[in-house]
């Protein structure tokens, strides 16, 4: 079934191609855009999707070339093709898109799924749902969705605030596509919290779409996907992307298990067993699952759990790319990747050729840390037969699985395995999409049961090595003895020369061992350590002695004095008991948490991971081994995106929470003009306080939008004197009387570059943190204010002049831990007094859009300081003094239709502009509003606010008018979108809350311009 305005997905193409493009082939654009779990970045640079992998090939096949363009939003896309501004993309088929493009072949189903809360009756469906608030993506069906009338329709422009509203009961579901909303719900963690109602509420295809100037290729192009999909690679590509139907959660989930020993094994009567099956046995017990096994291919196992094929596999290897599209549980186990060699087999001088397991997870881990391609093998019989021909000098390979196989075809004798695994890969249970509840309730008695007695009874038994010599071998080898002796002492002599030559053979090939783990431990970038008795380090590799500052050699040694380790949350050092290096020669391990490292107090702390074990003295004379992995750059980034989003959505919620409220101000803005045009003199200034405040809370939602990015800044000159002056009126009111203020009086020739009301709101940021500060503290002390001019460049930049603004305090100081964290939104050490932790939020927020910089220095003890860095202004254009609002002028008995879907507001305005003579009728969304234009009589303009429900905005109304009613004249107004950004010329826009004197002078302009 045709789907109508179905919302852009999988967009997510590469941002680049061949590096060379044949000049004779065609070249067409297409359009991408970077959706979590769906679009996403590789290691390369490249973008990983479906829609790439397809294009590549049908474009490859149809004999063109492609030039990739980014856009922000899907929205984006979606207008950019509707323009034709792109030539091929992936979309859902619209009328929208016709005039400028083809609607070529299906490549994929698509379905349109209704998201409920958890919590919601199961018997809400798309069928039986009768009421509430449903949102819905702007630009998608839901105009044309057969819903009742108590329904109300709430169009978002952003998919995660959608979700949120639902989370926050603000909605009571939410439609949209499934394959665009289960990886956004699973990235983000609200998979648990969220579900899809079944059956979809409307299915349609996803097919490729040409610009009509290049139509000449259409017949290209649907060939290209007709051979992809008769030869099985659409097939193909849409498994491996998972683009296959949603499925509710079943009360028996099915879980596919391949023969891979020790972890799944499949018994001679078709039972699963292993420690993996067993492990997840147990877990579905503690957490009420009921389970079916069945056993697949290898070839459908390493596909993965999808729909209607399983739902889960018992254990694997937690591979990053996987963890994109399905839900993995918290891990389970760890696989050690051991290295093993041919008996006697020497490596050559570049280190031989090594072999890993091609389905590895690991795999280009290793291939980094050795700094060389490595030789792929399909199982531990072809890599067994390899090392045995001479194919391979090593292979890295999961050390019990091969160890178990080397049993079966008894060949331990001739292939040798290393001690001390350098790599290994986590292994969890892995799961389908749509199953984010059920990762969460294995979550949950996961680490309870890791640390039980009936886990380490599974690891015993399943996954230590059997011990050679068992009861039976002992008294085979007793008779033996007894008829050796028998036999008398001639072979005493031969037994000799035999154990001599043996000798001998073991020399070599403990040499050669010793040589091939020399060269591992030599190349990888891994910092390894040995620990001796007494814990001392005895062995380092070169990795090691790079991260602790040692000199080669002189080892044995002590651990460095200045070597610490860190809590990776509060950078304080680690008591003796949490820290890995002391734990690990004490008989503890550990397995890849992340710490701080510092080799000194000089140096800067590093990210790390830390794996250790206990080795055997005995046979090593090492008693514990710690691999250390620098892991700062991957954790700064992840970090880095982490408060990234969270501005995001703390910016995307103010901006909201700003929409409503202006709404509010408008409506008593608009009551008390009215009341005082007949008040009398005293009354009159009464509404005229009322009015000043209407004012202050328009500047407050105007900083909130300026934060949330969805309105434009004022920046200007603004004077330092002019703002400290009032700053210091602000100030003493709040400061306290145990608190002395010192603001200085700065030369009256000082300005700054930026916004004046955020500023001001930023400085008295700064001292109501100081206040609480000092007075959380003690009962008095001081804050002061600084000013210092110089000149600032970046990364070779010319200098530019900059005016540092300093707020200092004699408070208790912070720790590094909390100086750190201190911008971070919702992070606040206030709790107990309400402090919500935005403050300094927002104020950063400030000044990175006033393109400046915030710094904040703070010690135990010491006090904080906080430096603003503004560029600074000449002051040439001082700010103009704003005039008193005239009086409304009256109107002419124009016919008005007043479009706007609050009520309240509706009232107000329509109260105001009978009141200046103007004849209104009112309608509540811009369909109603379409509706009385052609069946009502004239109006002369359309009064209309711009975000409505309904299916169109007021700026889809105005186009309307212009193209159906084009001597209708329009007005907008907001209290959400960016004015700037309405692409209507001679449309007013007006910012909510306004005076109805610039109402009135807005509808007389209007009016009075020829044909609206």
């Amino acid at each position: 079934m045709r789907v109508f305005c179905l919302f852009v997905m999988l967009l997510c193409l590469s941002p680049g191609f061949a590096s060379a493009q044949d000049a004779t082939r065609p070249v067409l654009t297409v359009p991408w855009t970077a959706t979590p779990g769906l679009s996403f970045l590789s290691e390369s640079g490249e973008v990983s999707s479906f829609s790439a992998d397809l294009l590549r090939l049908v474009a490859q096949d149809a004999g063109f070339d492609l030039r990739f363009v980014r856009y922000d939003t899907p929205a984006a896309v979606l207008g950019a093709v509707a323009q034709g501004d792109t030539d091929l993309s992936l979309l859902a088929a619209m009328p929208m898109l016709e005039t400028q493009n083809l609607t070529l072949s299906a490549v994929s189903d698509v379905e349109l799924m209704l998201y409920l809360r958890r919590d919601a009756p199961v018997d809400i469906t798309i069928d039986t749902i009768s009421q509430g608030r449903i949102g819905v993506l702007r630009g998608t069906i839901s105009n044309r969705l057969a819903l009742p009338e108590a329904v109300e329709i709430v169009h978002f422009d952003d998919e995660a605030i959608a979700f949120t509203s639902l989370l926050t009961k603000e909605l009571d579901g939410v439609i949209i596509l499934h394959s665009f909303a289960e990886p956004l719900l699973r990235t983000t963690g609200l998979d648990n919290l969220v579900r899809a109602s079944f059956p979809a509420v409307r299915t349609g295809e996803l097919h490729a779409i040409l610009n009509k100037r290049h139509a000449a290729l259409a017949p290209r192009i649907d060939a290209a996907i007709a051979r992809l999909r008769d030869s099985g690679a659409l097939d193909a590509l849409r498994l491996r992307w998972f683009l296959v139907p949603a499925a509710p959660m079943l009360d028996v989930l099915t879980v596919g298990v391949s023969p891979f020993p020790p972890y799944q094994i499949i018994g001679p009567d078709g039972r699963a067993s292993g420690f993996a099956v067993e492990l997840l046995r147990a877990l579905a017990e503690r957490a009420d699952l009921s389970l079916r096994f069945t056993e697949v291919s290898r070839d459908s196992w390493a596909r993965g759990p999808r729909a209607g094929v399983f739902d889960m596999v018992p254990a694997r290897s937690i591979n990053p790319v996987e963890a994109k599209f399905l839900h993995f549980s918290l891990p389970v186990q760890t696989i050690e990747y051991a290295t093993f060699v041919p008996a006697g087999g020497l490596l050559g001088a570049s280190g031989g050729r090594i072999g890993v397991l091609s389905s590895s997870p690991i795999r280009a881990e290793i291939e980094a840390a050795l700094n060389r391609p490595l030789v792929p093998v399909s199982s531990a019989a072809a890599g067994a037969e390899a090392l045995l021909d001479g194919t391979l000098d090593a292979l890295m390979f999961p050390r019990l699985s091969f160890g178990q196989y080397l049993q079966e075809i008894a060949a331990q004798e001739r292939i040798t395995r290393l001690d001390s695994p350098l790599f290994s890969a986590e292994l969890a249970v892995a799961l389908r999409p749509d199953l984010g509840e059920i990762r969460r309730r294995l979550d949950v008695v996961i680490p309870g049961f890791l640390g039980s007695a009936q886990y380490r009874a599974l690891a015993r038994d399943w996954l230590e090595p059997t011990p050679f010599w068992t009861q039976d071998r002992v008294r085979l080898l007793l008779l033996l003895a007894g008829a050796a002796i028998a036999a008398g002492g001639a072979l005493f002599v031969a037994q000799i020369l035999r154990a001599a030559r043996r000798a001998e053979r073991l020399r070599r090939e403990t040499a050669a061992a010793r040589d091939r783990l020399s060269a591992i431990l030599e190349g990888t970038r891994h910092a390894i350590i040995g620990f001796g008795k007494g814990g001392h380090i005895a062995v380092t590799n070169p990795g090691a002695r790079a991260l602790l500052h040692l000199p080669d050699g002189a080892e044995p040694r002590p651990w460095p004095a200045d070597a610490q380790f860190l809590d990776p949350i509060t950078g304080t050092e680690l008591p003796p008991d949490s820290n890995p290096a002391h734990r690990v020669v004490n008989g503890a391990a550990t397995d890849g948490p992340l710490y701080l490292f510092r080799a000194s107090t000089a140096d800067p702390p590093r990210y790390v991971r830390v794996t250790s074990d206990q080795l055997s003295a005995r046979r090593t004379g090492l008693t514990a081994l710690m691999i250390v992995e620098d892991d700062n750059d991957n954790e700064l980034n992840r970090r880095k995106l982490d408060r990234s989003q969270r501005l995001s959505s703390l910016g995307l919620m103010a901006g909201g929470i700003a929409h409503d409220f202006n709404n509010i101000l408008a409506a008593i803005q608009y009551r008390a003009e009215l009341a005082r045009m007949t008040a009398s003199d005293a009354l009159a200034e009464t509404f005229t306080g009322i009015l000043d405040s209407v004012e202050r809370g328009s500047d407050l939602t105007r900083r909130l939008l300026g934060f949330s990015r969805q309105s434009p800044q004022a920046p200007g000159a603004i004077n330092l004197a002019s703002c400290f002056s009032a700053l210091r009126e602000l100030s003493r009111p709040v400061a306290g009387a145990g608190v002395t203020l010192d603001i200085p009086d700065p030369d009256p020739d000082l300005f700054v570059w930026c916004d004046g009301g955020e500023l001001e709101n930023a400085l008295l940021n700064l001292v109501i943190n100081a206040r609480d500060a000092i007075l959380g503290a003690s009962e008095k002390g001081r804050i002061s204010l600084h000013l210092r001019c110089y000149d600032w460049s970046d990364d070779g930049a010319p200098p530019r002049a900059m005016i540092e603004i300093a707020v200092s305090d004699t408070g208790p100081g912070m720790p590094e831990s909390v100086r750190r964290r201190a911008a971070d939104p919702f992070f606040s050490t206030k709790r107990d007094i309400g402090g919500t932790g935005l403050g300094l939020a927002m104020v950063e927020s400030f000044v990175q859009r006033a393109d400046g910089h915030l710094a904040i220095y703070s010690e135990p003890g010491h006090g904080t300081t906080v430096r603003l860095r503004l560029p600074r202004a000449t002051g040439d254009a001082p700010r103009a003094i704003a005039p008193a609002d005239p009086a409304p002028e009256p109107g002419n008995g124009a016919h008005i239709l007043l479009v706007d879907d609050q009520e309240d507001l509706r009232r107000c305005i329509s109260g105001s502009l009978t009141q200046l003579g103007y004849t209104l009728e009112a309608a509540p969304t811009a369909v109603a509003a379409i509706t009385m234009l052609e069946t009502a009589t004239h109006f002369d303009l359309v009064l209309s606010d711009i975000v409505m429900p309904g299916g169109l905005s007021g700026i889809d109304l105005a186009h309307h008018l212009r193209t159906h009613h084009p001597g209708t004249a329009i007005v907008l107004m907001t209290g959400f979108a960016n004015v700037e950004t309405v692409d209507l010329d001679g449309v007013q826009v007006l910012q909510k809350p306004f005076p109805l004197s610039h109402l009135a002078q807005a509808i007389r302009d209007a009016l009075d311009t020829p044909s609206g």
